[in-house]
């Protein structure tokens, strides 16, 4: 009868604790910090240790999003367009470097932009399938984002132009798939946005842990051949999903590095 009553107690606590860690995250997800310029129209946010990017395309031109944070309310997108002296209804782009919650959640709330996110993600985003990876389905209970609609899916190796400039601005989408089927990165005025496929921490690049991965053997594999994509472009800064960005100057260096040690 004791023990019974013991575990009773644990299961109580332990679900107490668990109860409150969702609402702390929840919470904590609509607090973010005071927006960072990472370089001259660019601007990033946090919220529950989560980045997102924003860049104003010239002076006064249109705004892209890389990553949406896992706020609905889109308050850290709020706070990192604020910087760039933009609002909600400047962005024409969202660039989606993976479908988990925790980076998209904002996106429906901007329903007059081009939403673009690697077509093997879209079931995931729209909520028809959970994630693969064990921890990833834990943060899609915690997190509970809404379905994302995708009208700009990613097949193989876009580039995109924005803006009016001549020559345009662009984006160059690369596939990035492991840390879910569909990741891509994002490069943009030598910033490469890899969202989850690597976390920025202790002054280097690493994996992400692979119990958030879908394939972490793909993972892998793909981080390797990025080398070869990006052989002839001068990557000044990568910026991560989980710990920001690398220092200005060091992002060639530093990718070289993570990708040595992954055998490339």
């Amino acid at each position: 009868m004791r023990f019974i009553k013991n575990l009773f107690v644990l299961v109580l606590l332990l679900a107490v604790l668990v109860g409150g860690a969702v609402v702390g995250l929840r919470v904590a997800r609509g607090k973010p910090s005071a927006p960072e310029q990472v370089k001259p129209n660019i601007a990033t946010a946090s919220a529950a240790g989560i980045y997102l990017y924003a860049a104003r395309v010239g002076e006064g031109g249109p705004v892209v999003l890389f990553d949406a944070g896992a706020d609905p309310e889109g308050r850290a997108v709020d706070a990192a367009l604020g910087a760039l002296h933009a609002g909600r209804s400047d962005v024409t782009d969202i660039f989606l470097t993976h479908a988990h919650g925790d980076h998209v959640a904002a996106a429906p709330a901007f329903p007059n932009a081009k939403i673009h996110l690697g077509a093997a993600d879209v079931p995931l985003a729209e909520k028809k399938v959970a994630p693969d990876a064990i921890a990833a389905k834990i943060a899609l209970k915690i997190m509970d984002p809404p379905a994302v609609s995708v009208n700009a899916p990613l097949e193989g190796s876009p580039t995109f132009a924005l803006g009016k400039a001549t020559p345009p601005a662009t984006v160059k989408a690369l596939p990035l798939p492991g840390h879910t089927p569909g990741s891509y990165a994002f490069l943009y005025d030598g910033v490469l946005f890899v969202g989850d496929a690597m976390v920025f921490k202790q002054g280097r690049l690493d994996r992400t842990p692979k119990y958030f991965d879908s394939d972490t053997d793909a993972a892998r594999t793909a981080l390797v051949g990025l080398k070869k994509q990006l052989a002839d472009v001068d990557v000044d800064m990568v910026c991560t999903g989980h710990g920001g960005c690398t220092p200005k100057g060091l992002g060639k260096n530093l990718l070289d590095e993570l990708i040595s040690r992954q055998g490339g």
